[in-house]
């Protein structure tokens, strides 16, 4: 059958026209624009997997509870997790792809400095925020003294940890003759020592001895021997677990019985792990959330209903308010556009988190006067002791 040029162009456009119709229908699923991608860049095979796991569980549970109640800005959100096995090269070809392919508006950064420094100059060339709990200050400000533009932490860095408890040690236990051990061949440890030292002296301590180890030592006695001399009435000892169980069994044989403030490596189930849970007695920490509050009481049996009744770790807390943030910048700027998400992420303020008030500085990208919540292990047993920030962090 021979057709018209006529006939031939009419059909074409109604082949066209019915096209359009059935590419509207998209077989009843959820329209590509309704949904808003978020990163999420985590350890989730490696040595730190368990912090990753706890992450993207706390992210995952903020976002149900957000696409039930519609959404942000009438989208749902859609988590979109990779594996970077621990390793900085995994994680950037992870947020190539992220930013590249599933073109996700923010990224979930992992706890891991070393990774957020090697993604700090590809995430500020890309200018797709990177929103983590990275300790090394580093990863926010650079040399220069600037914020690096696409990266932000939302737990205080490892400097303001050292302050805080430098600062809870000299105000609110009064006690002025530091003592300081600490792991020499570990780049965590020895990051801490100049900040603890520096705010202590400025509120009127003195360090009266310095002791230092090396990762294969075992035997304390003789550098405990030294502090006991010098007359120290606190220990800073910021070690991690493995090297602080052989100081907590040690230190009562040498007669340190002074009160000994660290981070979260004193943190449960750190007692349990010593023979004589009583050992672990007189320390003091500072950890992100308490489990008294109601804003976290809520996650917390929101997490254990959705997860096996499992106990979360103060890294799924974190995760759940890094997906908080990044809504509450969308919201903020009216804009899911990553360059106004980073200005969004710049003015965010007294932001109700399970872990605390956040309010990020747009100078360092860091929070400004988050306060932490201060433990004390007391009989063997953990035991709350209140919220605490030091007036330099307020301002």
């Amino acid at each position: 059958m021979n057709l018209s040029k006529k006939q031939l162009a009419l059909g074409l456009v109604l082949l066209f026209t019915l096209g359009l119709a059935l590419t509207g229908c998209g077989g009843g699923g959820t329209k590509a624009e309704e949904v808003l991608k978020i990163g999420s860049i985590q350890d989730m095979s490696g040595t730190t997997s368990v912090f990753g796991n706890a992450i993207t569980r706390g992210a995952e549970l903020a976002i149900e509870k957000i696409n039930a109640q519609g959404g942000v800005n009438g989208k749902k959100l859609k988590l979109i997790t990779l594996d970077t096995k621990g390793d900085p090269k995994e994680a950037i070809n992870a947020y190539n792809r992220l930013v590249d392919q599933e073109k996700v508006v923010a990224v979930l950064g992992p706890p891991i400095s070393n990774i957020g420094l090697a993604l700090a100059p590809i995430a500020n060339a890309k200018k797709v925020p990177v929103v983590g709990s990275f300790i090394d200050p580093r990863v926010t400000v650079g040399a220069d003294g600037k914020p690096q533009p696409a990266m932000f932490l939302m737990q205080p860095s490892s400097v303001q940890y050292a302050e805080i408890m430098a600062g809870y040690a000299v105000e609110k236990l009064g006690l002025k003759k530091v003592g300081i051990f600490y792991n020499q061949s570990n780049a965590y440890s020895v990051s801490l020592i100049k900040p603890f030292k520096d705010y202590a002296e400025s509120l009127g301590a003195k360090v009266v001895v310095e002791e230092k180890y090396t990762k294969d030592d075992k035997d304390y006695k003789t550098q405990l021997a030294k502090i006991k001399e010098a007359g120290a009435d606190v220990l800073y000892a910021p070690n991690y677990t493995q090297e602080l169980i052989i100081l907590f069994k040690q230190r009562k044989q040498a007669g340190v019985n002074v009160p000994i403030v660290d981070g979260l490596d004193l943190a449960a189930p750190f007692a349990q792990n010593l023979n004589d849970p009583e050992a672990a007695d007189n320390a003091f920490f500072a950890n992100n959330f308490s489990e008294k509050e109601p804003q976290l009481v809520e996650v917390r049996n929101a997490y254990k209903a959705k997860y096996n009744n499992e106990e979360p770790i103060n890294k799924a807390y974190l995760g759940y308010d890094k997906i908080l943030i990044i809504v509450d910048a969308i919201k903020k700027m009216n804009s899911t556009k990553p360059e106004d998400i980073i200005k969004g992420l710049e003015q965010v303020k007294n932001l109700q988190g399970t872990t605390g008030v956040i309010t990020l500085s747009p100078k360092t990208h860091q929070p400004v006067g988050l306060s932490m919540v201060i433990s004390k292990i007391e009989k063997g047993k953990y035991v709350e002791v209140g919220r605490y920030v030091p007036e330099k962090h307020k301002k």
